[in-house]
């Protein structure tokens, strides 16, 4: 199993060529917090596993990368590989916009502003990055780059060191010895803001497949916190409108590690 797949501390280090960028040790495993009764307690836990859903995909695009065909955007494979990375670079814009726009105001009223500011520096240290990542697919799909491997593995590369680091650099800042100094009811309406705004940006055909394909349930068995009936529909339904995409996640539908393995 690829160390992208293990279990470590805070400290992850630059991928290997043949590997992927290590996952965030939980506070329990199998992790059973629920943020809803005890947001203070639990929201690191919670965070870790949405963090480790980001970093699955980006090793499991890593590990894809090298199997995908050197052709255009008309080539079936490569509109799907280009579909999965675009869809994971929104998951993570919005998983930040929901901390820069919802969550990290509400701690500097709080007053954690020095834990704040150092969490939005970090989003700025691979923003550019991502940009370049992000321009790249989009021109593929459009037509005017063609898929290049090794292109796409230094730009995945540029963009996922300073992002894995500050997705395990961020766990720590939240612990609930942190959460805890605040009031109770402080915490039950960040709870709330935070569940408003992704309910506003998540989107049925897209969201719900990724988050369950992307999601270890072994470690997390009652995550992502949505309706049984969606994870079930997801596997059903929801998938057919992009099923190109989910060849190229860690998972499939039934919770069962997957690799992409470049063959029909």
């Amino acid at each position: 199993m690829p160390s992208g797949q293990t279990s470590v501390d805070h400290n992850p280090q630059p991928s290997d060529p043949e590997d992927g960028w290590p996952t965030i040790k939980l506070p329990a495993y199998p992790f059973l917090g629920d943020t809803s009764t005890d947001f203070g307690e639990h929201i690191a836990g919670e965070m870790a596993v949405a963090h480790n859903v980001i970093i699955r995909s980006i090793n499991s695009l890593w590990h894809s990368a090298a199997l995908i065909p050197p052709k255009g955007h008309n080539d079936p494979t490569v509109l799907g590989y280009t579909g999965y990375a675009l869809l994971t670079l929104k998951g993570l814009q919005e998983h930040h916009d929901s901390e820069e726009d919802v969550f990290f105001p509400a701690l500097q009223r709080l007053g954690l502003n020095t834990m704040v500011e150092e969490n939005v520096e970090q989003h700025r240290a691979f923003h550019d990055a991502m940009e370049e990542l992000k321009a790249y697919l989009e021109g593929i799909q459009g037509g005017r780059e063609v898929y290049e491997a090794q292109k796409m593995r230094k730009f995945l590369k540029e963009f996922a060191d300073p992002l894995v680091k500050h997705l395990h650099d961020e766990i720590p800042t939240i612990r609930p010895e942190i959460m805890h100094k605040l009031d109770k009811a402080e915490l039950d309406s960040i709870s709330r803001a935070l569940w408003n705004f992704h309910k506003s940006r998540g989107e049925l055909f897209t969201t719900v497949p990724y988050l369950v394909t992307a999601h270890d349930r072994r470690e997390a068995p009652n995550w992502p916190p949505i309706p049984g009936f969606l994870k079930w529909l997801a596997g059903k339904v929801l998938y057919r409108w992009h099923s190109s995409y989910w060849q190229f996640a860690p998972y499939n539908f039934s919770g069962e590690p997957q690799k992409f393995s470049g063959q029909k």
